[in-house]
C-alpha cells in the first residue's frame, strides 16, 4: 500500500534562490507511474508540459495535463503529480504571491490578480494550449536563473508579474469592478490596514451598507470563502511576519494580531500554515 504520508516541502529542499523566494528550472522524468511525495507549500506553483503526459491530484481531484498545457496551484494546496508517459519534459516555476505586489498593496494590483491569490477561493486554474504564449517569458526567466547577473532577481520578478498578467488575461477571471466590487475592495483595504481591530463584523457590515445574511452570501460568492475565514487568513499573514521580524513572544503577537486568546490563535495558525506558530519561527530561525 502506498504511503500516504503528506510533507510541508522546504526551501532547503527545492531550487529555491538563495534569500529570494523564486524557484524556476525545467527538467524530465523517465519512468512512466512515477510519482512525487504528496506535499504542499507556502508558495504558488506553475507547472508548464512540453512533453508527455502528467496526472496532477490536487485534494480530490485529478486531471491530466498534455503538452502545451498548464496548472497553477495556489499555496497550500496538498498535491502530486504521477508521470503518464515514459518521457515528461516540463518547467516548474514557483514563487511567493507578495511578489506580484508593489511594496505598499493598492487596490487595482489586488483586484487584477485576485484570481492567482489564496484568497480567492480556488485550488488551480488549469491552461490548455498556453505554452507558445508563455514560451518566450518562461525562456527569459530559466536565462535570468542560469546567468545570475547583478539584479536578476528583480528581473525574474518582472518577468513573473507579466506570466501572471497573461494568465490572468487567459482566464477571463478578471472582471472590471461594479459597485459592489468597490465596497467590497473598501472592505479588504480597511482590513489590511485594521485587522487586529474588535468587532470587524459589524464594520463589514457598515461599509458594504448589508445585511448580515446578505453580506455572508454575496461574500462567499464573490471570494469563495467565508469573511471569517478570509480574516484568519489576513491575521495570521500578518502573524507569520511578526514571527520572523521580531522576537515577540506567542501571546504578545496573537494580541497584536487580533487574538485575545493565545491558544485559539496557536489552533488557527496551524489550521491554516499546517505547523504551529513556535514550529513556524524555529523552522525559519532555529530558535
Amino acid at each position: 500500500m502506498r504511503n500516504m504520508q503528506i510533507v510541508l516541502e522546504s526551501a532547503e529542499d527545492t531550487f529555491q534562490l538563495p534569500h529570494y523566494p523564486i524557484e524556476c528550472y525545467r527538467c524530465d522524468t523517465r519512468k512512466y507511474g512515477e510519482p512525487t511525495l504528496l506535499h504542499w507549500h507556502f508558495c504558488c506553483e506553475m507547472v508548464f508540459m512540453h512533453h508527455g503526459e502528467q496526472q496532477v491530484t490536487i485534494g480530490e481531484t485529478s486531471f491530466t495535463l498534455g503538452p502545451g498545457d498548464m496548472v497553477y496551484i495556489h499555496p497550500r494546496q496538498v498535491h502530486e503529480f504521477v508521470s503518464r508517459s515514459d518521457f515528461c519534459d516540463f518547467t516548474l516555476l514557483k514563487f511567493n504571491t507578495s511578489l506580484l505586489f508593489s511594496r505598499e498593496e493598492y487596490e487595482p494590483e489586488l483586484q487584477y490578480m485576485r484570481p492567482l491569490l489564496e484568497e480567492s477561493g480556488y485550488r488551480c486554474l488549469v491552461f490548455s494550449h498556453v505554452l507558445k504564449k508563455a514560451a518566450p517569458l518562461l525562456e527569459a526567466l530559466l536565462r535570468e536563473e542560469k546567468q545570475r547577473a547583478f539584479g536578476f532577481e528583480t528581473r525574474m520578478r518582472n518577468l513573473i508579474c507579466m506570466l501572471a498578467a497573461r494568465l490572468v488575461d487567459e482566464s477571463s477571471l478578471a472582471v472590471p469592478s461594479t459597485k459592489r466590487q468597490k465596497e467590497f475592495d473598501r472592505l479588504l483595504q480597511y482590513l489590511s490596514a485594521n485587522f487586529q481591530e474588535d468587532d470587524l463584523m459589524e464594520k463589514a457590515l457598515e461599509i458594504c451598507n448589508l445585511s448580515y445574511s446578505n453580506f455572508a452570501a454575496k461574500f462567499k460568492q464573490t471570494f469563495g470563502t467565508t469573511f471569517t475565514a478570509y480574516l484568519n487568513h489576513v491575521r495570521i499573514a500578518n502573524a507569520r511576519r511578526l514571527l520572523l521580524n521580531s522576537s515577540d513572544s506567542i501571546a504578545s503577537i496573537a494580541e497584536a494580531c487580533g487574538y485575545h486568546d493565545a491558544g485559539y490563535f496557536s489552533r488557527i495558525f496551524h489550521k491554516i500554515a499546517g505547523i504551529s506558530p513556535t514550529e513556524f519561527r524555529t523552522e525559519h530561525y532555529g530558535v
